[in-house]
């Protein structure tokens, strides 16, 4: 990480990190609920 632009920088990174994690989580937990854990 430079020092330059590293406000600016982190703050996107931290908007895209925080959009992946909830599209996870969201994929994560429809699919646990449309296929109960266990049914393999």
């Amino acid at each position: 990480m430079d020092k330059l632009g590293f406000k600016g920088g982190f703050h996107m990174t931290f908007i895209l990190i925080l959009a992946v994690t909830l599209a996870f989580l969201v994929s994560i937990f429809t699919a646990g609920y449309n296929d109960r854990p266990g049914t393999k």
